[in-house]
């Protein structure tokens, strides 16, 4: 495992990032998975499955293992370019965010803030610094909004 310096355990992807971005998509989400995404949290959460009002399955959480399913939509960052180097952190950031509008969401706004600090890291040093204020600056206006995600606890 990765380390960060204050010795905690970063959220990390074990496999590469597959998505479509051929001109954005037509509705308002810019990519879209074109196979699931698996990511490493930094601590054991319970187990849940998260799916849209209309049912279909768009990611589940089994003790450190986040999965955001093929098909999931999300815009990239918010109010910032998207580059190869922050699209790893987009995702789930976007996801964890959209978690953020159900009570029972097990993630804390800076927790998912915080993932995205960790995945542009590695890449882009700077870029990840400088994203990571920015959304902490201005993520509450995003954080917490209603969504058309439920949560179910396993």
């Amino acid at each position: 495992m990765i380390k960060s310096p204050d010795q905690r355990i970063m959220i990390k992807s074990p496999d590469r990032l597959i998505y479509s971005d051929e001109g954005k998509l037509d509705r308002k989400w810019a990519y879209q998975l074109e196979a699931n995404k698996t990511f490493i949290l930094p601590r054991v959460v319970r187990s849940f499955e998260a799916r849209t009002t209309e049912g279909m399955l768009i990611g589940c959480c089994y003790g450190d293992i986040l999965t955001i399913c093929k098909g999931y939509q999300w815009d990239g960052l918010t109010c910032w370019p998207d580059t190869a180097a922050n699209m790893i952190g987009g995702l789930p950031h976007d996801f964890g965010y959209q978690l953020g509008g159900c009570p029972n969401s097990p993630f804390s706004r800076q927790e998912i803030d915080l993932w995205l600090k960790h995945l542009i890291l590695p890449r882009a040093p700077i870029e990840a610094r400088v994203t990571y204020a920015g959304v902490r600056a201005m993520g509450w206006a995003f954080y917490g909004k209603e969504s058309n995600i439920k949560i179910k606890l396993l």
